[in-house]
């Protein structure tokens, strides 16, 4: 999101941007089908379009990530291949910019590998549609101005503001691709192997789909053993076993550890056994010491199921990034692993630290209740 207009980089670049868009087709792309894969997660530091300033526009002239604009410009670079003509303005002016170029179409319908474009008093924000599912629930990127290097936002089809804050105006989308011109493929892209989460509250689902149920959720840090995967709805799911139950889980929140360890198979004995008489009676002696009782261990037990790791300890910890009221893992921003956190300690799952336990008390009452959890929700939908 972004707090500010994009100040303007000047005459000579803005008028060459202009020719340089003007030599192309004034029509959206069209042709052959464009493969789609969306993204959930953030890119990674060496990702041309993001971060290197030959290809990202707002990277080269210092207005890199953390921003809306930067973010939605790599992107857009991302799945068209090509340079994307879009303006190298602020957020706000996108929307304008493309339909008085005519680069794009637009509308206000949803489609996939859109932009989504709003704009308000001083500014606007930008955020790329990644997917649309049976069901009408759509999944949104987004990067934030000095904030969040990437997040995502979930909305309904059928929303007029889709996942924006209320003082923000909804422009429409930006069809960078036709929905009809994007190829799916049935065929999983991910293989079987072992697993991590990388998210909190993972959806656990009796099969393959979204229009399975959800039979659970897991948290992040989770090593999952993957036996089959399948793509359906548009998300890749890995089928697995958790607290003794057979799971799917979408493997776009989850990371790729290593593969299956490979099975042993015992050696065949070559000789077989002889038995020999004896050749003397057994005797049976008495024994010479009392059998021990072995005290019971006091030591915490972990669940039965090993693929669980227990969460967070605040000695493990570093609170020396922390900033303050809200920010209960001290990672130096507030964000949801935090009302996590607290929801966890409130249920007797983790420790805090007398520091993170002054954190967490975000009404300022004097003691870490729901009351504070539901306080930091708050604070994040509106900021």
């Amino acid at each position: 999101m972004r707090r500010n207009v994009f100040k303007k980089i000047s005459a000579v670049v803005i008028t060459t941007a202009v020719l340089f868009t003007t030599i192309f087709s004034l029509s959206s792309i069209a042709g052959s089908a464009v493969s789609f894969t969306p993204r959930l997660s953030a890119p990674d530091s060496s990702n041309k379009y993001y971060y290197n300033s030959n290809y990202n526009v707002f990277q080269k002239y210092g207005y890199g990530l953390p921003n809306c604009t930067a973010y939605a410009y790599g992107r857009a670079y991302e799945i068209l291949g090509t340079e994307p003509k879009l303006s190298w303005n602020g957020a706000g002016q996108w929307y304008g910019y493309n339909q008085s170029g005519n680069y794009y179409k637009y509308g206000k319908t949803p489609k996939v590998g859109a932009i989504a474009c709003w704009c308000y008093s001083g500014g606007g924000h930008v955020a790329v549609v990644e997917k649309i599912d049976n069901n009408g629930n759509m999944t949104l990127s987004n990067s934030e101005w000095g904030g969040r290097t990437f997040y995502l936002t979930y909305a309904k089809t059928t929303d007029s503001n889709p996942g924006g804050n209320s003082w923000w105006t909804f422009q429409g989308y930006i069809y960078l691709i036709d929905s009809a011109d994007i190829k799916t493929d049935t065929t999983s892209s991910y293989k079987t192997g072992i697993y991590t989460t990388t998210s909190s509250y993972i959806n656990l689902r009796s099969g393959a789909g979204l229009s399975y149920s959800t039979v659970g959720s897991v948290n992040s840090g989770v090593k999952l053993t993957v036996t089959q995967t399948s793509y359906v709805d548009g998300y890749n799911w890995g089928k697995t076993t958790y607290n003794n139950k057979t799971v799917w889980i979408a493997l776009e929140y989850c990371k790729y550890t290593s593969a299956l360890p490979q099975p042993t198979t015992a050696p065949k004995a070559t000789v077989q056994p002889t038995t020999a008489a004896p050749t003397t009676q057994p005797t049976t002696a008495a024994p010479t010491t009392e059998p021990t009782t072995v005290p019971p261990t006091t030591e915490y037990q972990y669940p039965t199921d090993p693929e669980i790791i227990v969460g967070p300890i605040s000695a493990d910890i570093d609170l020396t990034h922390g900033i303050g009221k809200g920010d209960v893992d001290a990672d130096g921003i507030i964000t949801i692993k935090d009302t996590t956190l607290v929801q966890r300690y409130l249920a007797n799952m983790v420790s805090l630290s007398d520091q993170q336990e002054t954190w967490s008390d975000f009404d300022g009452n004097g003691r870490v209740s729901i009351d504070d959890v539901t306080g930091m929700q708050r604070y994040l939908v509106n900021n």
